[in-house]
């Protein structure tokens, strides 16, 4: 009696023992399930956008540069458009056929083209538009450790044929089983035998995605029970459409570098280009039938086996009869139309990735940026970003094949910007552009050199009464005590050039008359500019300041740039437009901001001076009617004993600067102009920009002067040049040997109402 007993309560004991242990185990499970689906539905990273190219009619515009982005955006060229993605040029006609992006519908456009602008932009049915989008380019994202990315789909997103053909494949009897089906397992073993191959699964969508979710692809029994308690927990939990959901945003399709693909929102613009939305049913068909071996059937690598079972899967539709006879013909003999991949790595332009994740961080935490699906777009122009690295790079190797080898280690960075907006279009910060690490356009903080110059002579021109372009400046030997030794600076020639206009000694970029004015103007004055300019840095009082003896970094030095190429107007630089939640509604905005901080006439007399440099100066070699239609200025800049190699320049709508040096920082053969100019000119050149018309003002007048004694000259005379004045502060004087040459109608009046209307206005100054 007693060892029945005993049986008895050991029995007991092991079923209590079991229960809890299965209870806990149970429990464990369903924890795992629920916060992991969760995750599933909610956990999306960050990703980066460029800016999308919008057309709109009238607008100036480079053909050779739009067609570049179709191509970037793996649009193909063909005689007649016939499926998005793809589009035909002519020589007065571009017809496009739009993937389609947000409000921005998919379907056929044709652009009239003419004298580098678009002249008319008609709809399929022959209607006008005022403007139309391209989708912009994925340029990267912010993701969490296991690199997983997606887009996630809310069900109304998802195309009903994607959901026939999931469940056609995958598992006919989902909406009538509870996670297991023994029937729906026998009937892809009978199915598949007749075939000869797989054409069903046989484990149903629930426990798919639980294996997905939480188990190894292991095939042992305890995988298997786990397996099957999870999906009873996931029915249990979820309804059929959230776990149908939850399977269409998690299933891996392929590996791009690092990041995972998941789920076929990001599967469609991954090898299509495009939302899921936008998808024919062979590319539907495409991406369910690589669910079987997202390797074996990736259409990249193995184009052959992703046909077959491309039409494996769409001859299961036609059995199904979700597609006809007919249609099954058709789509089987379609090109699978595979677009180029987008970026294979964590993002596409490292250099500018940093600088917007430099402002993300203002407003968004680490985390919301690696979880919350932000869409952030940016201003990057792929264009630009990607003409600039080639600028970079090829430089590079031209100073190498011209200095020799001791220019391996040469390093550099450069910017673009737009000077209307102050948006940033392009950022690099390396010799080595795709790399990550220190990025120069941001961190490297070095003397600027003659790139100081136009801000002391702009602090000049800004006290008109006193100073115009052609004040005669002395460039003679200078000496004077500065920090208790004795300074003396000298000419990039060597040489003393004495009395000088003040325009010449600056695109000439001579340092001793830069430094005299500097000091007549004094450091208060010019630190007022600084201010002005939007340099916030303080400096010393030394007089070495006035030739560039003061550091900045390259997005430092632009943004005081863009004020000078903005006619005074001064916009913080930006790199990011708007962000926006997983619902695509605003999170956050970056808004267009401008203030007028100094007088656009002072400006235009500086950016006259800026534009001698390229017909005159340390830039010169461009034809003068190219710089006209550019309305281009510019200026170079070399630090002590070479080390460092500046130049910046404005062409069209475009801002750009440019460093080059070693990290080191040790002596270089290159000056301004022999090194960055040269990336400037490969990248101006690479780009085109298209024509920009010359602001004109009312209160400046154009005068005949030399261009030795600053004094009234003609167009008949020798050395002469038109140069701009503010209304009332020109030249009077026309020398006896220059009168025969010179024509008293091609000078100011210079008259008592102008003086007096200028006194007036300086005074509202």
């Amino acid at each position: 009696m007693k060892f029945k007993l005993s049986i008895s309560l050991f029995i007991g004991s092991f079923a209590v023992i079991i229960f809890i242990f299965s209870a806990a185990l149970i429990a464990i499970i369903d924890y795992r399930v629920t916060a992991k689906l969760d995750g599933v539905l909610w956990t999306v990273p960050a990703k980066l956008y460029s800016r999308p190219l919008e057309l709109a009619e009238n607008i100036e515009i480079n053909i050779d540069n739009l067609v570049r982005e179709l191509e970037m955006l793996s649009y193909i060229e063909v005689s007649n458009p016939e499926r998005s993605g793809q589009f035909s040029l002519s020589k007065d006609n571009l017809q496009i056929f739009l993937r389609g992006y947000k409000d921005q519908r998919s379907g056929i456009f044709n652009i009239s083209l003419g004298n580098q602008k678009i002249k008319r932009i008609t709809n399929q049915l022959g209607l006008s538009e005022d403007l139309i989008k391209l989708e912009p380019i994925v340029i990267g994202g912010m993701y969490p450790a296991h690199m997983e990315d997606r887009v996630l789909l809310d069900w109304p997103e998802v195309p009903q044929i994607l959901i026939e053909t999931i469940l056609a494949v995958e598992d006919q009897n989902f909406f009538n089983h509870y996670g297991i089906s023994l029937k729906s397992i026998s009937r892809a073993f009978l199915t598949n035998i007749k075939a000869g191959e797989v054409e069903q699964g046989g484990s149903t969508i629930t426990q798919q995605l639980a294996k997905s979710l939480f188990f190894t692809s292991e095939q042992t029994i305890k995988r298997k029970v786990m397996e099957a308690i999870a999906s009873l927990l996931i029915e249990f939990h979820y309804s059929k459409e959230e776990i149908l959901l939850a399977y269409i945003n998690d299933v891996f399709l392929a590996q791009s570098g690092r990041r995972a693909i998941h789920g076929f929102g990001l599967g469609a613009h991954h090898f299509f280009g495009t939302s899921i939305k936008n998808l024919d049913t062979d590319q539907i068909a495409l991406l369910v039938g690589m669910l079987k071996g997202p390797s074996l059937y990736n259409p990249r690598r193995n184009p052959k086996n992703a046909t077959k079972r491309r039409n494996l899967v769409l001859s299961v539709l036609k059995r199904n009869f979700n597609i006809s006879d007919a249609e099954y013909e058709n789509l089987t003999i379609k090109q699978l139309g595979i677009s180029a991949p987008n970026y294979r790595t964590e993002t596409k332009y490292p250099a500018f990735h940093d600088l917007v994740r430099l402002e993300l961080q203002e407003n968004f935490n680490e985390r919301d940026l690696r979880t919350k699906g932000l869409a952030i777009e940016t201003n990057v122009d792929p264009i630009l970003q990607d003409a600039l690295e080639v600028a970079i790079v090829k430089t590079k190797n031209q100073l190498i094949n011209k200095y020799g080898t001791k220019l391996n280690d040469l390093e550099g960075a450069a910017i673009a910007v737009d000077i209307s907006n102050g948006e940033v279009k392009a950022v690099v910060g390396s010799t080595r552009p795709s790399s990550y690490g220190f990025n120069r356009s941001i961190n490297a903080i070095r003397p600027i050199g003659s790139l100081v110059k136009p801000f002391i002579y702009l602090t000049a021109l800004d006290q008109y009464k006193d100073y115009n372009l052609t004040t005669i400046l002395d460039d003679s030997r200078l000496s004077l005590s500065s920090g208790g030794i004795i300074w003396e600076p000298d000419n990039f020639d060597k040489k003393f050039h004495g009395n000088i206009p003040l325009h010449v000694a600056l695109w000439q970029s001579y340092n001793i008359a830069s430094a005299r004015l500097g000091l007549d103007l004094g450091f208060r004055s010019v630190e007022t500019m600084f201010s002005k300019l939007g340099i916030k840095k303080q400096f010393q009082d030394y007089p070495s300041l006035f030739i560039g003896s003061f550091e900045l970094s390259p997005y430092q030095a632009i943004q005081a740039y863009q004020t000078i190429a903005a006619d005074g107007f001064y916009t913080p630089l930006r790199s990011i437009r708007e962000i926006k939640d997983i619902k695509g509604e605003i999170e956050f905005s970056y808004p267009y901001s401008i203030e007028q901080r100094i007088r656009p006439e002072p400006v235009a007399l500086l950016k006259f001076a800026m534009q001698q440099t390229f017909e005159r100066g340390t830039a010169r070699g461009y034809p003068s009617k190219t710089i006209e239609s550019w309305s281009a200025g510019g200026k170079t800049g070399t630090s002590d004993d070479q080390r460092d190699s500046w130049f910046v320049g404005f062409a069209g709508e475009t801002l750009v600067l440019v460093w080059l040096g070693f990290d080191d920082n040790r002596q270089t053969p290159l000056t301004g102009r022999t090194g960055a100019f040269q990336v400037w000119k490969n990248f101006i050149d690479d780009i085109n920009p298209v024509f920009k018309q010359k602001t004109s003002l009312p209160r400046i007048n154009y005068v005949w002067t030399d261009m030795n004694d600053g004094l009234l000259s003609g167009k008949r005379c020798k050395n002469s040049l038109l140069v701009p004045f503010i209304k009332g502060t020109e030249p009077n004087i026309t020398p006896t040997v220059r009168r025969k040459c010179s024509n008293r109608k091609e000078t100011s009046d210079g008259g008592f109402l102008e003086r007096l209307k200028e006194a007036f206005e300086g005074g509202q100054g």
